[in-house]
């Protein structure tokens, strides 16, 4: 590859992997609208949201691998860890990052799933009977203040968000453990979009069949329908997870990790400046700490640290729900 194809593929990962963090921001924005101007369940927006993305996955998925698609399924133990990976990773991903949103805002829930990578750096240096890294540990304090600093405002004896909105953000961040961990093995032998677009299928055939979403009668205003259809459903979900996926691609895990957390940013400054949420200098301190995390974490590792852990995962979170096919230092990203 000459200089200038290099360089302009290069130019084309940073703007993909910007464009899926700016999409899932966008995204818990759009749900935030959606709770906020009508009452209905997280539970149904979590439903409607997986159909249809995963109706768009299986679509380009198909386009892109044909009849290689079926691969994962020609394996029981791969199904079975399908299955897992579409209700412990995706659907109950999706549903606790809805509901973090439902009691508190996009900003905060984003900013509270975001302690999920640190969770899963902790499982794996269990998993692997090793001692954290002084990085590591570093994030841990980073994740430990910025809950302090978001729950509380600094003051110990005053809880800032509901417990329902910081039960329901810590479910998100460990949610983040599952989705990241589960399809590891079957990363090591499977297309990254193939395994993605069959968890989201399992995911929207139970909740089609157990939901009946269609069947449920809401009266959502024009705004709130396109904001879940257009804006959650297909460009915070299929299209952030198909652009995410082309940034991997080509500049890497770590350097997609730390452009895709435009994700908090956004969520963040979308919540205050279009729907109104309150923001204040101690949100902004807890903010800074948990972004922290992620440069950390995606720092690459040097020669005396280098271990093969777990692939990097994107969530999110349509949360979150991303993946890639390599094996990397913790690079988690959000659900979405």
């Amino acid at each position: 590859m000459s200089a200038a194809a290099a360089r302009r593929a290069d130019i084309i990962g940073v703007l993909c992997a910007l464009a899926g963090g700016v999409l899932w921001g966008f995204s818990g924005s759009c749900a935030q609208l959606v709770f906020s101007h009508n009452a209905v369940s997280a539970l149904w927006v979590v439903s409607v949201r997986i159909i249809i993305a995963a109706c768009l996955l299986m679509i380009l998925a198909l386009a892109l691998r044909g009849r290689a698609v079926l691969e994962p399924l020609c394996d029981v133990r791969s199904v079975l860890r399908i299955a897992a990976y579409a209700f412990m990773g995706i659907a109950f991903t999706q549903f606790t990052y809805l509901m973090t949103i439902d009691y508190s805002n996009a900003g905060t829930a984003t900013m509270l799933e975001y302690i999920g990578p640190v969770l899963v750096v902790l499982v794996v240096c269990v998993r692997d009977r090793r001692r954290p890294m002084r990085r590591e540990l570093i994030a841990v304090a980073c994740v430990v203040a910025g809950v302090f600093f978001l729950a509380t405002h600094g003051d110990p004896t005053q809880l800032v968000l509901t417990r329902q909105a910081l039960t329901w953000g810590l479910l998100s961040a460990i949610s983040m453990v599952f989705y990241s961990m589960l399809p590891e093995p079957l990363l090591a032998r499977y297309d990254s979009m193939s395994v993605l677009a069959w968890g989201f299928a399992l995911a929207a055939a139970v909740l089609a069949v157990s939901q009946h979403p269609w069947t449920v009668s809401v009266a959502l205003d024009a705004a709130s329908w396109i904001a879940l259809v257009g804006g959650l459903s297909v460009l915070g979900t299929a299209v952030a997870f198909i652009v995410y996926l082309q940034g991997l691609k080509r500049i890497g895990p770590s350097r997609t990790s730390m452009l895709s957390s435009m994700e908090v940013l956004t969520a963040t400054c979308l919540s205050v400046v279009w729907l109104g949420s309150p923001f204040t200098r101690m949100d902004f301190i807890g903010l800074l700490c948990i972004m922290a995390t992620v440069f950390l974490l995606a720092k690459p590792q040097s020669g005396a640290e280098k271990r093969p852990v777990a692939p990097a995962l994107k969530g999110a979170h349509a949360g979150r729900a991303h993946a890639t096919g390599s094996m990397a230092p913790i690079t988690v990203t959000s659900r979405r």
